[in-house]
């Protein structure tokens, strides 16, 4: 998929921008501040109408403004048209002039990949940030997998409440079976993600460096493999009742997951360099666009400021692999390398081609 023609309204910065992006790889430069990131924020809204920056709709909308309006012609590979209407307190989808009933089919129909800056911490972060991005990842290729999600959150939250009532001892055995059914299909589905995830990971890292750097993933779960939460679940529940009645939330589940890395034979969190760490968050942006085989699904890739602390053999490198790809965007303060097409930011907020 592609996106080729985009148009922001009180967007972030902007009154008004219109552009028309190509397929390959789109790099934006400009001066810091005039907005480069909130273009590219911009394009990711049309993968799950959510923005990797802040959970805050309001700050979307440019001050003193009451919505703002995202336009975007997507190829998938028919033309699509979509339009994400934003409010303080709701946002609406239009995809070829229908409302989409639910935010989340969104990825039914675009597919994006980001790296920002923040994602060198990816493994000094909370687990919840690491849970965040193995659940985007599958919800965009696996409907079950959503469905089952949702579910869970929904028993989850049922079940914290009824930690609260000491009388709903009936009602936390009645929720137990389906949550722990629900846990059986999300484990499965991320330890296959992660076993996907590694092998490209690895690949691309060699890529990047020319060398094989051995990155092993490890999934943590709680409730054991799939099978043990079937075996073992109900006892395990049983076991941590009192604490979590004690705590009034529910203790251990997929919502208390966690995903780490090593890095030849050590703990990438506390031993992998912060160039090593750059580029394995690097590798993880890229990673969900190698993991999809078919062609017309593979998401855009977009890399905010990923240049800036690179140097100039692994910019060539990273630049090499990108050029392969079907549609990147880049934001940079400047810029020298190869682009399919390079457009400036000006400090009057207009957006040109250059090359």
């Amino acid at each position: 998929m592609l996106i080729s023609n985009l148009e922001l309204l009180d967007f972030r910065n902007y009154p008004k921008l219109s552009a028309i992006f190509t397929s390959g790889l789109n790099v934006i430069i400009g001066n810091n501040g005039v907005g480069k990131t909130n273009v590219v924020e911009a394009i990711d809204l049309f993968g799950f109408a959510k923005s990797f920056r802040t959970n805050d709709t309001k700050n979307l909308i440019r001050h003193g403004q009451r919505k703002a309006i995202i336009s975007a012609t997507i190829h998938i590979p028919s033309r699509t048209d979509i339009t994400i209407e934003l409010q303080e307190r709701s946002k609406r989808v239009t995809v070829n002039g229908k409302t989409l009933p639910k935010l989340s089919h969104l990825s039914r129909y675009v597919s994006c990949t980001t790296f920002q800056p923040e994602d060198v911490l990816f493994f000094d972060d909370s687990p919840a940030k690491r849970r965040r991005f193995i659940d985007a990842n599958i919800v965009r290729k696996d409907e079950v997998y959503l469905e089952a999600l949702t579910r869970y959150e929904k028993l989850l939250k049922d079940r914290n409440a009824s930690l609260k009532n000491d009388q709903n001892e009936e009602m936390l055995t009645l929720i137990d079976g389906p949550f722990l059914s629900e846990a059986a299909i999300i484990i499965e589905r991320r330890e296959k993600f992660i076993k996907d995830l590694a092998k490209i990971v690895n690949q691309i890292l060699k890529e990047l460096t020319n060398e094989y750097l051995n990155l092993k993933l490890q999934y943590s779960s709680s409730l054991g493999s799939k099978e043990e939460v079937k075996e073992k679940g109900p006892s395990l529940l049983l076991n941590v009742r009192k604490k979590d009645k004690a705590l009034e939330t529910t203790t251990i589940g997929p919502h208390r997951d966690d995903l780490s890395a090593i890095l030849n034979g050590r703990n990438a969190k506390e031993h992998a360099s912060q160039g090593q760490k750059r580029l394995i968050a690097i590798a993880f942006a890229l990673a969900p666009y190698f993991i999809e085989k078919e062609e017309h699904k593979k998401p855009i890739i977009i890399l905010d400021d990923v240049l800036s602390e690179l140097d100039a053999n692994h910019q060539e490198r990273l630049i090499t692999l990108l050029l392969k790809c079907k549609q990147v965007f880049i934001t940079t303060t400047a810029y020298d390398n190869h682009a399919h097409a390079i457009y400036e930011i000006t400090d009057t907020k207009e957006i040109r081609r250059i090359n």
